[in-house]
């Protein structure tokens, strides 16, 4: 089977970033007797995260299960700025493996909404990047939306600030932007989309459009391993998203198909890898 991986699979340079520091905060750590958490996990996805609780990463949900004294990890999506002060009042070492374009983007949400704009925030409000995000705005001049079909629940605006999740689809963001048009006198739109997601998008429709057989590589509560599924869906009906080599499913292939692979940007080369090979080693 001819078998094609598209460029950019694999962790971006956020994920890397956080990861690489949260590996060596851990191994800095194991053997002094000081515990490491993050609220949250750190990335998503599920094999790699096991990895670091394996090493002693603490992933809770509350502030209070932190002990003093510990360390903390604040996890790539990000944390609100009310959050973390609460976790230095337990009087820990913080740790910042906030991806770079996602304090961006809580930037200029924190800067919209000072300048006394209604804030638009294009993404999904149960992502905890989105929820990071929503505490710098006013809430009560704050829309989060994730559709065209959510514009209803916008009313007419003076003036509008946009600002996207960071693995937004681009096209989508435009179909809602475009929908605000009729909503304000004036509309502010920050583009925060990863330049890394949109190229790694662009890609991935790309290879679905020329083979036989899509398969997106990561976890399926990754946002933008998830919005790589359903773009390179559009472009090839034949797309499936899996988390592990063991959930591919031999009836989905036929003699003679081209099969192309795309991975999501929390996805570990090596799981990329281990489909390319038994992809490859089909006798088909």
């Amino acid at each position: 089977m001819k078998v094609e991986t598209a460029k950019l699979s694999g962790y971006c340079f956020g994920v890397k970033r956080a990861l690489e520091l949260t590996s060596t905060i851990l191994d800095k750590y194991k053997n002094k007797n000081i515990n490491v958490y993050s609220i949250g996990e750190i990335i998503h996805n599920k094999g790699v995260i096991e990895n670091l609780r394996s090493k002693g990463l603490k992933v809770v949900e509350s502030v209070e299960e932190i002990k003093p004294g510990s360390i903390f990890i604040v996890r790539s999506h990000g944390l609100s700025p009310q959050l973390i002060e609460k976790i230095k009042s337990r009087k820990v070492k913080i740790i910042d493996t906030a991806c770079p374009f996602v304090k961006r983007a809580q930037s200029k949400a924190k800067m919209l909404s000072k300048r006394g704009y209604h804030l638009v925030i294009i993404g999904n409000k149960k992502h905890p990047e989105v929820m990071s995000e929503m505490e710098y705005a006013d809430k009560d001049n704050l829309s989060v939306i994730e559709t065209p079909q959510e514009l209803l629940l916008i009313g007419r605006k003076d003036r509008i600030g946009v600002i996207m999740q960071t693995t937004q689809i681009k096209e989508n963001a435009k179909a809602i932007i475009g929908g605000l048009l009729d909503r304000a006198n004036e509309i502010l739109v920050e583009n925060t989309i990863c330049n890394i997601t949109e190229k790694r998008q662009k890609i991935t429709s790309e290879l679905a459009s020329r083979v036989d057989i899509m398969i997106i590589v990561g976890g399926k509560n990754s946002a933008n391993t998830t919005h790589l599924a359903q773009i390179a869906k559009k472009h090839n009906p034949c797309t499936y998203h899996i988390e592990k080599c063991s959930e591919i499913d031999i009836s989905w292939f036929k003699p003679g198909m081209s099969a192309g692979i795309s991975g999501g940007a929390s996805t570990p080369q090596e799981d990329i890898k281990s489909v390319r090979d038994y992809l490859e080693s089909l006798d088909i």
